[in-house]
């Protein structure tokens, strides 16, 4: 393969610098930093834009750091371990406002400063890892679709890393996942499996023990659902629920929703995409009627238990395009927090029919929030605000809670 020297001039979406060959093509190379002279070897060769590995770097940038893992550099899993952790933070605003400028069509986005997280390593209440044959857990790689035994790992909350080092178990037919969740004072391990017969296990600790199946059905073989409080609301959380991985920012990005929300007691509340309930908990106790949308069995079970106090709350089953369609009501706000993947094209166009008066959007994906914010745009809403709050340090991901208006 071709190895050439370049300038890396700047960090994009995905995590990867960016450079530039001597014939005007963009050199993508992982696990770089600004400002750097790099040797690069040419790994993927397009007709638009070069992949490359970094060989080393001829003048360091001021704001390398040492990776703290081992794995750094062949793990699928962090991006940034190689960057000072508020340098972290500032890359991250910069791929934002980039990223509303060139997919939402948006200039000058009214963006706070990232809300740094309170911790930056051993922050995750949940891991998965992909068993191998021969009896280890690991990651998939960067380069490969291949998974690599993993022998440390400093993103989970160190009891979950003690729980993982601990787990005595059998490969079983049908099992591709094992992950460890932690909760208020508890801990579960998690088996996936395409068959969903159960594995036997010993965990030296007393945990939970849960089996998904493969419609995401879950059983406890030990114990039960984890429990967070969550300024002064206890929420239940089942083993096929998802909950924001780093807890200690929970509060925070609960605040700001609140915040972006700014709710009348005589309003209607749409919470999509609600999950087991974490933001409608809050939002019901602030409004008229509350109305949640969610198609994940467990989540809708969960949502049940921690909403039954309340007389004015409503939960539609289903996905959400499907839900969105069919509800005869226009709320005064909706909250969205949708996958990844961001809103489908039929929900978000259902949203908009819809015209409720203000949106808060909460994303994980920097790229279909702003692919999404070019619709509401173009549909007649007008950003107001825009929140990032780190949820994800190490990594290239950020999370950001934004508010919608009709004009």
């Amino acid at each position: 393969m071709d190895k050439m020297e370049i300038q890396l001039e700047k960090i994009v979406h995905g995590g990867d610098a960016l450079g530039y060959a001597p014939d005007g093509r963009p050199v993508f190379i992982p696990f770089g930093a600004p400002g750097e002279r790099a040797r690069v070897e040419v790994r993927e060769e397009h007709k638009g834009f070069l992949r490359a590995r970094l060989l080393e770097t001829i003048g360091p940038s001021p704001e390398r750091v040492e990776p703290r893992c081992r794995h750094f550099g062949e793990c699928g899993g962090c991006q940034f371990q190689h960057l000072e952790y508020s340098f972290q933070l500032a890359v991250k605003e910069k791929i934002l406002r980039e990223q509303f400028l060139r997919l939402g069509g948006i200039p000058d986005a009214p963006i706070r400063p990232v809300l740094p997280s309170r911790d930056a390593w051993n922050y995750r209440n949940s891991v998965q890892f992909t068993p191998t044959s021969d009896r280890w857990l690991g990651f998939y790689r960067t380069s490969a679709h291949s998974v690599m035994p993993v022998e440390e790992c400093h993103l989970p909350e160190s009891r979950l890393v003690d729980l993982w080092k601990s787990l005595d178990w059998e490969p079983f037919p049908g099992l591709r996942q094992i992950g460890f969740r932690a909760g208020d004072g508890e801990e579960m391990v998690v088996f996936e499996s395409d068959t969903g017969e159960p594995p036997e296990t010993m965990v030296e600790s007393p945990v939970s023990v849960a089996l998904l199946g493969p419609q995401g059905e879950d059983a406890y073989l030990a114990g039960g659902p984890l429990e967070y409080e969550i300024s002064g609301i206890k929420f239940t959380i089942s083993a096929g629920s998802f909950f924001q991985v780093n807890t200690a920012q929970i509060p925070a990005m609960v605040d700001l929703v609140m915040e972006m929300a700014d709710i009348r007691k005589d309003e209607t509340v749409m919470d999509v995409y609600c999950g087991a309930g974490l933001f409608s908990a809050f939002l019901a106790g602030c409004s008229a009627r509350l109305i949640g949308i969610e198609e994940s069995p467990s989540a809708i079970r969960d949502f049940e238990i921690n909403l039954d106090a309340f007389d004015s709350v409503e939960l539609y089953a289903g996905p959400a395009e499907q839900a969105l369609e069919e509800i005869p009501v226009r709320p005064s706000l909706a909250v969205v927090d949708p996958p990844r993947s961001g809103m489908t094209p039929r929900a978000m166009r259902a949203l908009i029919r819809m015209a409720p008066a203000r949106i808060v959007m909460v994303s994980c994906e920097i790229s279909t929030l702003a692919r999404d914010s070019r619709v509401l745009a173009e549909a007649g809403y007008k950003l107001e605000k825009v929140a990032p709050i780190d949820m994800f340090p190490q990594t290239s991901h950020l999370e950001t809670v934004s508010r919608w208006r009709k004009e």
